[in-house]
């Protein structure tokens, strides 16, 4: 029959006892003198290895625990750095949101100047053309009136100059 760890229960009475002496009358109870264990019955555990094995482990648990403590410690550093940063960084996520809506304003305004400055120049560009059409006309009215003149007076003149 098993013990409460699952081994084996030796029987560890003196097997030179008979049953009969082991009854007992029922009222009165005897304790048993038992043999001690031979070696042969049960493993012989080294106490100094289960000991030196436990502090190995110990001594490997001390030093994962020492670089877990050194890591939240260099992480409480970084976080700390990082956080006394913060206003500064702050400080200039707000000069290049304001940097950029100054530059968005200022884009809009040329492109606005640029707006007027092509309709102006499309003005200009037509106005240019009628001159043009009218400086034709005129050259074409003035060479016919000398056309005329130089008819009328029998002689014929130089062709004036283009402009």
């Amino acid at each position: 029959m098993p013990d409460a760890m699952g081994l084996p229960l030796v029987d560890r009475s003196n097997s030179t006892m008979e049953p009969a002496e082991l009854a007992e009358p029922a009222g009165s109870k005897k304790l048993a003198i038992m043999a001690p264990p031979s070696h042969r019955e049960r493993p012989v555990t080294n106490l100094g290895k289960v000991f030196g094995q436990f502090a190995e482990l110990q001594q490997q648990m001390a030093e994962q625990v020492v670089a877990l403590e050194d890591s939240v410690q260099d992480q409480r550093q970084d976080l700390a750095l990082a956080m006394s940063q913060m206003p500064d960084i702050r400080e200039r996520i707000n000069w290049l949101i304001a940097s950029f809506d100054e530059q968005s304003r200022k884009d809009e305004s040329i492109r606005e100047k640029l707006g007027r400055h092509d309709a102006t120049l499309a003005t200009l560009v037509e106005a240019v053309r009628g001159i043009h059409q009218a400086q034709r006309q005129w050259q074409s009215a003035i060479e016919d009136i000398l056309g005329i003149l130089s008819r009328a007076k029998g002689a014929s003149l130089p062709p004036l100059p283009e402009f």
